[in-house]
């Protein structure tokens, strides 16, 4: 059994789960006299002076030297096998899906070389890397990969383990390392909380620069909090969350205290900057409403959940400004309190509106979508998967729309693109010729089907997106490149790259904030899709009960596109106020018989149509991966418990 530290408590990993890989390569960078003499005392005696190291560095090495770690020796670095480093990856799957966008952006803020991001787990686990060239080269990089382990009681001292240890940020620089091995690397790791006191994750950016880098530091940081409160929003969407900041103009932004209330409106949990705001009350988890602040919620609910902002006052008589983030539980209060119109978000008119036009009823669908407005609000590139007809050119659009000012819309379909053309059409051959950055400037690049991009024009566009700059053809000036890009693709960016149709580079500057767009069969709102539909083609007309199940048993194959035609040619052909199972029988074919034999809904979801539907989908995923659970849920993007429950066991 090997130790791994979580918290200061020894997890126990089984020697099965693990295999050992040796560390090599020398080299420390000369440090101040007082860690010149600490360190040889530290190799010579296993002892060092007190004073000569920062406190949490000392602390760190004493704990070293406790796991019986030699200093001047070569560690032996832990990493997962594949099967235990799946299951890892699996229990950390939100605290993933909302670093990688941060990972992208923090790779271009540091803008640097020599460097490599990372996340990881609160055991220290690196779940995630993605490092530049020069980093790839070294020795470092290749004992910090993905399913490598970095707890003191493995890698010693270092930024990961000591973060892991404390609980707290933490810089490690040359010699400070406990290892001799690894004194030519600059760790800083930042902790990732999940609200309750507990850590969600790590955050760590390494680079062969030694010197103090206090600039990195603060921005791993900001990432760090950019994650805690993406992971709380995404985590209690069940739960009203509140945004609080002693001036309302820094509400929705880094700095806005989280507040989650428990249906019973005490706290259920807080973000760090919310703790901060209300440092003097011990234990805020669990404490009601009025015990912070000067009011009841119960006064505030109603206006709140109709997007309004509300100045109040804590127990300390400080005024804050608050309002409430849209998710489930906000728009279900909402309702309870007979609001006219759901709870939008308050940052803007455009943003109330947003979403206003479009049915999104699905929860699973919601919960990517209500961070779109976000997304663009810190220019984070977003990419759209999904089949064709799923609606990503109207994603694309929302997104566009969210930026609230008038601004242009450029579209391009990639599968139109030639090694010969792209560089005239994208970048233009002159003033009287411009392209489609220029056209799209400062507002909105649209790229259809981007993995169809021919591999020059793929390298073309990585260089763009890496610099903001590109030359028009036949020009040696430089233009600055002022565009939000959301791109899509019905083929995932992942297998296109493992396909070798799509390149690296570009797939990690474009995947930004990534939104899978589920078929029109796997949606739960496929009923108010229908009527929504027929209304805007007859608003006199109206589906009955027989003609939404027959809606609900058709796979869709075309999904929207075809419910919309199909939707069309019933109105059309309507007999009468009231549409029935009859008059779609011959528009919609509904799933083969033997295919619903083979295929029953599972108990939880016998007896509602779509429920059926979608369960049934399931189940035929799982046979068409020929029983691969892990594989039918990452490309139905569900956990496997899910898959699971629709099994039956």
């Amino acid at each position: 059994m090997h130790p791994v530290m979580q918290g200061g408590e020894a997890l126990q990993l089984p020697a099965c789960l693990a295999r050992r890989v040796r560390a090599g390569g020398d080299g420390m960078e000369t440090q101040t006299t007082a860690l010149m003499r600490a360190r040889g005392m530290l190799e010579t005696h296993g002892r060092f002076p007190g004073g000569a190291l920062p406190p949490d560095i000392a602390d760190s090495w004493l704990r070293s030297l406790e796991h019986g770690l030699d200093p001047a020796g070569r560690p032996e670095a832990m990493v997962l096998l594949p099967t235990a480093f799946e299951q890892a990856r699996e229990r950390s799957r939100d605290l993933i899906r909302f670093a990688r966008p941060e990972l992208e952006l923090l790779y271009d803020q540091i803008a640097g070389s020599n460097f490599m991001i990372a996340l990881g787990s609160p055991e220290g686990l690196v779940l995630e890397t993605l490092s530049d060239s020069q980093f790839q080269q070294s020795e470092a990089s290749r004992a910090v990969i993905a399913g490598s382990i970095w707890t003191e009681a493995v890698g010693g001292t270092n930024g990961m383990g000591l973060c892991a240890a404390t609980g707290r940020a933490a810089q490690v620089y040359g010699g400070e390392h406990f290892f001799r091995t690894h004194g030519n690397i600059a760790c800083i790791s930042a902790p990732i909380f999940d609200g309750r006191g507990g850590m969600a994750g790590i955050l760590d950016a390494s680079s062969g620069i030694t010197v103090r880098q206090q600039h990195t530091a603060a921005l791993v940081q900001m990432s760090a909090a950019n994650i805690e409160n993406g992971l709380i929003r995404h985590r209690h969407d069940n739960r009203l969350v509140l945004q609080f900041h002693p001036r309302p103009e820094y509400l929705g932004t880094l700095s806005s205290g989280m507040l989650v209330l428990d249906e019973d409106f005490s706290v259920h949990a807080i973000n760090r900057r919310g703790a901060l705001f209300l440092t003097g009350l011990p234990t805020l988890i669990g404490r009601g409403f009025p015990e912070i602040f000067d009011a009841r919620f119960e006064d505030l609910a109603c206006r709140l959940v109709r997007g309004e902002t509300l100045r109040v006052r804590d127990r300390f008589g400080s005024a804050v400004s608050m309002r409430c983030v849209a998710n489930r539980a906000a728009f279900a209060l909402a309702g309870r309190h007979g609001a006219a119109a759901p709870l939008a978000p308050a940052r803007s008119q455009t943003e109330r509106n947003l979403f206003k036009d479009v049915v999104v009823e699905d929860p699973d669908l919601w919960r990517q979508l209500a961070a779109l407005p976000e997304a663009v609000a810190r220019r984070v590139p977003i990419s759209i998967m999904g089949e064709t007809g799923t609606g990503k050119e109207m994603v694309a659009r929302l997104a566009h729309a969210a930026a609230g000012k008038d601004r242009p819309f450029v579209a391009y379909d990639a599968r139109l693109a030639t090694e010969e053309d792209f560089a005239r059409v994208m970048f233009g051959s002159g003033p009287g010729e411009p392209g489609l950055l220029a056209r799209a400037s400062g507002g909105t690049l649209y790229l259809d089907e981007v993995t169809e991009l021919p591999p020059r024009a793929q390298a073309a566009l990585a260089r763009v997106l890496d610099t903001g700059e590109y030359r028009r053809s036949g020009s040696s000036e430089t233009v600055r490149c002022d565009v939000h890009v959301v791109s899509s693709s019905c083929r995932p960016f992942d297998t296109a790259q493992s396909e070798g149709r799509f390149r690296a580079d570009l797939r990690h500057r474009l995947a930004g904030y990534a939104i899978n767009l589920p078929p029109l069969r796997r949606r739960s709102d496929i009923a108010p899709l229908a009527r929504r539909l027929i209304a805007a083609a007859n608003p006199e007309l109206r589906l009955d009960d027989g003609a939404l199940a027959i809606i609900a048993g058709h796979d869709w194959p075309g999904n929207l596109h075809e419910l919309r035609a199909r939707m069309s040619q019933a109105a059309l052909l309507a007999r009468g106020p009231t549409i029935g199972r009859d008059d779609l029988s011959d528009l919609v074919a509904a799933r083969p018989f033997d295919d619903k034999d083979r295929h029953q809904a599972c108990a939880g979801c016998s007896g509602t149509a779509w429920k059926e539907q979608q369960c049934r989908g399931i189940q035929l995923e799982v046979e068409r991966s020929q029983g691969n659970i892990a594989e039918t849920a990452r490309r139905l993007g569900v956990s496997r418990t899910t898959i699971y429950k629709h099994l039956g066991r």
